[in-house]
């Protein structure tokens, strides 16, 4: 009817306008259709608007989809306007949800979203997926529900709608909720509330206000949860929302009775009740039902507590909600026990037990957890093109920069490669000067006079017929000689190999000295000699220097005595003589001043190796006794090297 009053009165309006002019006829003719078209748009969104008008005024008689939307419906059929037809079916979902009425609401809900997607408007399917992942949360179909909240997210923030990024991160916050994620709900709730705000959108704010209570709620927050709860009533009284005030009145009764207030818990409840029945709005009945239920149950009144968790159930069952039916169903158990119907009481735990397993299922929480993370991962990637169109806006700015940064490479270039010759240089001065030393150790390791006086000691044996002592020392100075020539091929070598060759050393320089002496090599109670390594031969000049400048004129038996002890991480090493000392003698110390000199040049090089190669401390030190004490004579020599194990890195050998 309202359809052809429309058109009646535009067919008026053109004849009219035909009749002043002929020749302005035939155009008029072509645009009809158009007109028609135009037409009837508006008549669809007048009867859209009339249907809502309506609705409002009898939300609880009117039915979902009224005689205005079903005529609204045929005219847009009839011309294929997606847009509306696509707003009828999202209004009667939205109607038959807040019914409780949800597998009709999921039906309208879907056709709804069909014709989104075709309308290609990624403003108007993100509403729609929101409202349709809503239904399916009432439902307890969390993965369903958090797979939806999480397209509409990703389409509300590529076109920047805070609005529906809003309702995704409540929605999120919501299905946590329900799988008792508390911590990661209020992260939700938070964001959405704070977008909420900043837009002024009171209702937003009502309802995350309350979703944050509840999240403290369940962690035992009670105080916090209520300042929220109120804070979320303020709002929703605003606006004049009684779904939202009823809602409150089930979260304030609800922390009272968990604060064992069970009188102020049943004033709110009930409140609840009465508002939530004239809202029609049955999931929340139920909700109320249930928490009244197990408010009475607390104060023993038992029968009461029956009646409304059956109520509650019975609800419930009607629309599909599976929290709800946990809910009623486990209190129920709880409530036949105490008063010993334990049939009862079985049947409805087995109830809530194969809710609770249908709503807590593992593959349902790593479902939604696969696509939190995914979302997570589309958001990083989103931020990363957007850093990625920043840098192209820099291009320019880049190119005029080249040119500084090719000059710089180039220097930095310059300067590595300067550097690494430098490196090798010095590398290669380091090897030099190694090999110098070496053939100086070894020079002073096989001294020509030391070699010869011991042949010629050798010699006297040999001519004396004294063959048992010349093969005894003959053998001795072969084996000297294999050692000295094997260990200057190596960095270090066991106290073992070395006391073998002081022994072979200082038994030929008994031989062949005319003051007798004697000597002792001691190692302390904590050393294993075939497991610590030293330099080779790094006591000998300091033994030649005893023999040959303190023991050769001091008129007694001599004695020469080399030890090894350790000190915590530390070799120590002495090397001691009972002769004349340092300054005993001005002849015996200019003749003996440059091998002494030699000696010490050559110890202090080995010991700045060893510092390089192990990064610790040496050190040396010669002692003139007689100085230190008038009770002794000779000189004390101390060489401190730290430890060296076969299996340390700095042992390998060359």
């Amino acid at each position: 009817m309202i359809r052809f009053i429309y058109i009646s009165a535009f067919v008026i309006f053109l004849a009219a306008c035909t009749g002043k002019n002929d020749n302005t006829q035939e155009p008029v003719i072509e645009e009809i259709p158009l007109s028609i078209r135009e037409t009837d748009s508006l008549v669809v969104a007048h009867l859209i608007s009339q249907s809502s008008t309506y609705y409002n005024n009898n939300i609880t008689t009117a039915p979902a989809f009224d005689e205005y939307l079903k005529e609204a419906e045929g005219i847009a059929l009839n011309n294929n306007f997606k847009r509306p037809l696509s707003s009828i079916y999202h209004t009667v979902s939205r109607r038959y949800r807040n019914r409780s009425e949800y597998a009709i609401a999921i039906q309208y809900a879907t056709q709804a979203l069909e014709l989104g997607k075709a309308i290609n408007d990624p403003t108007l399917l993100a509403n729609y997926l929101n409202m349709t992942a809503v239904i399916y949360r009432r439902i307890d179909e969390n993965s369903q529900a958090m797979e939806l909240h999480m397209q509409a997210l990703e389409l509300a923030e590529s076109t920047n709608d805070s609005f529906q990024v809003s309702i995704a991160y409540n929605g999120v916050g919501n299905v946590y909720l329900g799988l008792k994620r508390y911590h990661a709900a209020m992260q939700y709730f938070k964001k959405s509330f704070s977008l909420a705000e900043q837009k002024g959108n009171i209702l937003g704010q009502a309802i995350n206000a309350n979703n944050i209570g509840e999240a403290l709620k369940n962690l035992g927050q009670l105080d916090s949860a209520l300042v929220y709860f109120y804070q979320s009533l303020d709002y929703n009284t605003q606006i004049d929302s009684k779904p939202g005030q009823a809602i409150c009145y089930n979260s304030i009764g609800d922390t009272y009775r968990l604060k064992k207030d069970y009188r102020q818990a049943l004033k709110y409840l009930k409140r609840a009740l009465v508002l939530n029945k004239k809202t029609r709005d049955r999931i929340n009945v139920s909700t109320s039902y249930s928490i009244l239920g197990e408010t009475y149950m607390h104060v023993y009144d038992y029968n009461n507590a029956i009646t409304n968790l059956q109520e509650g159930l019975a609800i419930a069952q009607d629309i599909g909600s599976k929290y709800q039916i946990e809910i009623c169903a486990r209190l129920l158990a709880e409530t036949y026990e105490k008063v010993d119907n334990l049939k009862a009481a079985l049947t409805h735990l087995k109830i809530s037990q194969a809710y609770k397993d249908s709503i807590f299922n593992e593959e349902n929480v790593r479902h939604i957890e696969v696509l939190t993370a995914q979302n997570e991962a589309a958001r990083a990637k989103t931020e990363i093109q957007q850093l990625h169109s920043e840098t192209s806006l820099q291009k320019k700015l880049i190119l005029q920069q080249k040119k500084t940064i090719i000059y710089f490479a180039f220097f930095i270039l310059a300067l590595i490669a300067a550097t690494i010759l430098i490196y090798r240089q010095t590398k290669l001065k380091e090897g030099y000067k190694s090999i110098v030393m070496q053939q100086r150790l070894l020079r002073s390791q096989m001294n020509p006079h030391f070699i010869f006086n011991a042949l010629s000691a050798i010699q006297v044996y040999i001519l004396e017929n004294d063959m048992e002592n010349s093969s005894k020392f003959l053998s001795d100075f072969a084996k000297l000689m294999r050692q000295v020539l094997r260990s200057s091929q190596r960095e270090y070598v066991t106290l073992d190999e070395e006391k073998d060759m002081l022994n072979y050393y200082l038994k030929l320089q008994q031989l062949r000295f005319v003051q007798p002496f004697s000597y002792n090599i001691e190692f302390g109670q904590s050393i294993d000699p075939k497991n610590i390594l030293i330099p080779p031969m790094i006591t000998q000049p300091f033994v030649e220097n005893a023999i040959e400048h303190g023991l050769k004129s001091i008129g007694k038996a001599g004695l020469v005595e080399v030890r090894f002890y350790t000190k915590k991480d530390k070799l120590l090493i002495e090397i001691e003589d009972n002769g004349i000392g340092l300054t005993g003698s001005k002849m015996a110390k200019i003749n003996g001043a440059k091998h002494e000199s030699m000696a010490v040049q050559i110890t202090n090089e080995r010991l700045h190796v060893i510092e390089k190669v192990t990064k610790k401390r040496t050190s040396f030190e010669m002692t003139d006794q007689h100085i230190q004490s008038a009770d002794k004579n000779g000189v004390l020599v101390k060489i401190e090297i730290p430890i060296i194990k076969p299996n340390n890195k700095n042992a390998q050998s060359k």
